[in-house]
């Protein structure tokens, strides 16, 4: 079986969750299954001279005048494509609905080819209040099956398309050799107003923890000013390739994601716990269903000061619960997350959606 696998943008180019999820799944597919993966993305000056992954990148070219022109270029573009090379692909997997799963349903109404979509998180959170996105949206939630990556997620958009066809299934995880053995506070993410960043600071000036942030973003230079003003011990590490995450998180003993709003499932919380950390999450979009409160983690409300600090306290003053949280974590992602699972399941979606 082929899959065309759409994704607007792509490592080394761009790194974020869906993007390096994207690149794992595209590997794995490839490796552990019969299926043939080809993935259209976006074109970045030099981007094609750093494709070396086992199976085939088609780079989409785009107007890169400014963010919303070079979207647009790029949708364009790739369903042109797309629709020019359909007899080639059995199914399209577009990540995120928006604006993905609307090329989709232009390529299957032209072509025929079938197709689903797969929320990510702030393409449907961020988006779907908007006018325009909405009705993009919409129309292809009432045209096929999109999948979530947790009940929570799938609630949501329930609550407000309740016409909708949706299929809960995670992110994959590696589970790595190594396990944590630092003495950090670690945070994973890109440095924006969103990921709450600043609240995991105020939390660590409670704290005599050195914190590690891993990440870059706009916030960043105002985020080490607050660190500096609180007198934390925060080390700034910068956006790393996806590769080196695992390195960084062993230097941890808790993971937090301290974010206010539009999570989807982010691969930086089942990391840390897969390398056995663990989490302290808060209560948005996907998250909290990735915990087994008190068991591998906990969650705390969006923006509550006080639950957060509370919580990293307990955790670095109780180190056995600590350990034993961390042990429990990395079993957990196994058992729910691993590969074997989530390449399997997407083989059954694919052979329903030919059928």
């Amino acid at each position: 079986m082929h899959i065309a696998l759409l994704v607007k943008e792509f490592p080394p180019d761009v790194i974020g969750g869906t993007e390096t999820q994207t690149m794992r799944m595209a590997t794995e597919l490839q490796q552990r299954t019969d299926t043939e993966v080809t993935v259209f993305t976006k074109s970045y000056p030099g981007s094609s001279n750093n494709d070396s992954h086992p199976y085939e990148i088609v780079r989409v070219p785009n107007w890169q005048l400014s963010p919303f022109v070079s979207t647009l270029t790029f949708v364009l573009a790739a369903t042109l494509l797309l629709i020019r090379d359909a007899d080639e692909f059995d199914v399209l997997q577009c990540m995120m609905i928006y604006p993905n799963g609307f090329v989709g349903q232009i390529v299957n109404r032209v072509r025929g080819l079938p197709y689903f979509a797969w929320i990510r998180g702030g393409d449907y959170y961020f988006m779907k209040d908007t006018p325009g996105k909405r009705w993009m949206i919409k129309r292809v939630l009432a045209d096929t099956r999109v999948l979530v990556q947790t009940e929570q997620i799938a609630n949501d958009v329930y609550s407000e398309f309740p016409e909708a066809t949706l299929t809960v299934l995670g992110n994959g995880i590696e589970i790595p050799e190594e396990t944590a053995t630092g003495d950090e506070i670690v945070f994973v993410g890109r440095l924006k107003e969103q990921k709450g960043v600043h609240l995991l600071l105020q939390a660590a000036a409670e704290l005599d923890e050195t914190v590690r942030i891993v990440g870059d973003g706009p916030e960043r230079t105002r985020l080490e000013d607050l660190a500096e003003r609180l007198d934390v011990d925060a080390n700034f590490v910068g956006e790393i390739p996806p590769e080196e995450v695992t390195r960084h998180l062993c230097h941890g003993k808790i993971f937090v994601l301290p974010s206010i709003c539009g999570e989807g499932l982010p691969n930086a919380v089942l990391e840390a716990m897969a390398v056995g950390l663990p989490v302290v999450v808060t209560d948005t979009g996907g998250v909290a269903d990735a915990v087994a409160i008190d068991h591998t983690g906990f969650v705390v409300e969006p923006g509550d000061l006080d639950a957060l600090t509370q919580r990293l306290v307990y955790l670095c003053e109780n180190d056995e619960q600590r350990n034993s949280m961390g042990s429990q974590a990395r079993q957990w992602v196994r058992d729910t997350y691993g590969w074997d699972r989530i390449c399997e399941e997407l083989k059954l979606l694919y052979k329903s959606l030919v059928d």
